[in-house]
């Protein structure tokens, strides 16, 4: 009743004041066509001006006489006289507005718009005019105001918005207080049901004993309650059994009765990529892996009515990690669920394994090669009762510089191992890197200068530091010298270059030499890990020194890598490793080579 007593009174009323205030606007309209015409009557009949400010006088007294703003504008837009404005010169160019365009293509030009002079809304009528004498041909346009009618009707609309709100506020309050008694019991128990039915058991219903719809009231509390306590329990056993289902280290996948991906954990969804797209689909179409596939087929399809199903079996998926995966069948009481399927990632086991046996293999051939060259020298001289001079020199050379490669082998994981476990105490300080490289190229030059290899250092001479062990440094630089001097081709020299970045300092050693293949780029810092092509070819390296490099620059803070081919592209391999800088080296950048 109240939207059709509105519709009665507000709707008819807003007709009527819209058709009144067009008419209102269009006398308006036409009173300022009526004047502007008066006033080109006039100016036409006028005799000739003498100048311009008579113009202006003309034109001033006659906006006063009517209460309107005259305004003489040329063709090129300059405004000549205004009977409100005295400093023409304030005014700009009226060549782009509205009234004066529309003068220019047709009689008439008429556009309402506030003022930019008045800041009020006008009505701007202008047209065409052709005066005498010294008055440019140009366009006089006219201003009037409108606004005390449209006040007057404003006025007039917000006494009749008033009373009518006071009527529809008597009828709507009769109307509430005619149905109150039936309503709002009723309204109580329904929106306390939508809020029940939504979710929300908390809410309680409040009626006085004798009211009719007290025992509803108290029969909606009472399932209400009963609900949030069973909901509540619920809710907990969920939270625990989804705890520990995402706390899980291994993936678990779950299938449905028809074999489709029902859920999964967060473990399954890093193990997986997109992990959020293989809901609803069979594991072949998540997992490239036929195997996995049968298996889950098999399970679901189990004779075994009522009791479960498991296999065993491993798989490798993308980026060669490598899972035990066990597929168990559920009981068939549980609806919607058929198998549960789990990822247990043995790739680490089965590297560590890989890992073992290389250095079981690798420790056997080191070992095995100066000890033959021993024993072999050793029997030689033995089985001649009177070796010669040169040969018995030249078998004890053989036994000496053996068993000086074994001491050195054995040095190398006695230090190995004393880094691994810290047990010297570690005392850092600052170090210019430059005076460590210096020492650790002097002790290179015998073996570079056979091969015609020369350092190019880009290290600065001062002004760089880094928290470091000195000689833990000079070794460092020293190994991945060697290395460079040893795998590098004759006559090409080695670079050294830094980089600052942030707070720490990496550190490049460059060669030209053949290159590391990346499948052996990750391999090559574990202990006694050579690539193949060079053991025969270049004897005197234990395979210790570039993992006593990892551990001396991770005691340190930093880390190290390779990188084969160089940076730039070209042929060869760049070891870097990274060092924290000295307090107050921090806020340096100084920089040796181009970044890596």
């Amino acid at each position: 009743m109240w939207a059709i007593l509105a519709l009665v009174f507000i709707l008819p009323s807003w007709l009527y004041y819209r058709s009144l205030t067009g008419e209102v606007i269009d006398n308006a309209k036409q009173t300022a066509i009526r004047q502007l015409n008066h006033f080109h009557r006039m100016l036409s009949q006028e005799k000739q001006f003498q100048d311009l400010n008579e113009f202006q006088k003309w034109v001033s007294q006659a906006g006063a006489d009517l209460n309107v703003r005259l305004t003489y504008v040329a063709d090129g837009g300059k405004v000549i006289a205004d009977s409100l404005v005295s400093d023409l010169n304030s005014l700009d160019n009226h060549a782009t507005r509205p009234e004066i365009v529309q003068a220019r293509e047709r009689e008439i030009g008429l556009t309402l718009r506030r003022s930019r002079i008045s800041l009020h809304e006008q009505i701007f009528v202008a047209r065409r005019i052709e005066p005498r004498g010294i008055v440019p041909p140009g366009i006089l346009r006219l201003a009037t105001t409108y606004t005390d009618a449209a006040g007057l009707l404003d006025r007039l609309w917000n006494s009749f918005i008033v009373v009518t709100g006071m009527i529809l506020a008597a009828t709507l309050f009769l109307s509430y207080v005619l149905i109150r008694q039936i309503k709002t019991p009723i309204n109580t128990l329904v929106r306390a049901a939508g809020v029940i039915g939504s979710g929300d058991f908390k809410l309680r219903t409040h009626f006085h004993p004798g009211q009719e719809f007290y025992p509803l009231g108290e029969a909606i509390n009472q399932m209400a309650k009963n609900i949030d306590d069973q909901v509540e329990f619920v809710a907990e056993q969920k939270q625990k059994l989804e705890a520990v289902f995402d706390g899980m280290q291994e993936g678990v996948m779950v299938l449905d009765s028809r074999g489709k991906i029902q859920s999964f954990n967060r473990a399954f969804s890093e193990l997986v990529p997109n992990a959020s797209l293989s809901l609803g689909r069979r594991p072949l179409e998540t997992i490239m892996n036929l195997e996995l596939q049968e298996a889950c087929d098999a399970a679901l399809t189990s004779d075994n009515a009522g009791g479960t199903r498991s296999a065993s079996l491993q798989i490798v998926l993308d980026g060669g990690r490598i899972y035990d995966v066990h597929v168990v069948r559920l009981e068939e009481e549980r609806k919607g669920m058929g198998v549960i399927v789990v990822f247990h990632d043995i790739s680490e086991l089965k590297r560590l394994e890989k890992v073992r046996q290389d250095f079981v293999a690798n420790v056997s051939h080191e070992l095995r090669t100066p000890l033959t060259a021993i024993k072999g020298s050793a029997e030689t001289l033995l089985s001649e009762p009177s070796p010669e001079s040169g040969n018995l020199a030249s078998f004890l050379g053989i036994i000496l510089r053996n068993s000086e490669h074994m001491v050195k082998m054995v040095d190398d994981l006695l230090q190995l191992a004393r880094l691994e476990s810290r047990q010297r105490g570690f005392k850092p300080a600052p170090v210019n890197p430059a005076d460590a490289l210096a020492i650790a190229w002097k002790a290179c030059v015998p073996q570079a200068a056979a091969k015609q290899v020369g350092l190019e250092n880009a290290l600065p001479p001062a002004g760089l530091e880094v928290p470091a062990e000195f000689d833990q440094l000079v070794q460092v630089f020293r190994n991945l010298l060697e290395n460079g001097v040893r795998y590098g081709p004759p006559g090409k020299n080695l670079e050294v270059f830094h980089k600052v970045e942030g707070k720490n300092v990496v550190f490049g050693i460059r060669d030209q030499g053949p290159g590391i293949a990346r499948q052996h780029q990750q391999r090559i810092f574990e202990r006694f890990f050579q690539v193949e092509k060079h053991r025969s070819t270049l004897p005197g390296s234990t395979g210790l020194g570039l993992a006593i490099c990892r551990h001396i620059v991770r005691n340190h803070g930093g880390r190290i890598w390779v990188q084969s081919p160089n940076p730039d592209g070209t042929e060869g391999t760049t070891f870097f490793f990274s060092l924290p800088l000295a307090g107050e080296n921090r806020a340096e950048s100084k920089d040796g080579a181009p970044s890596s």
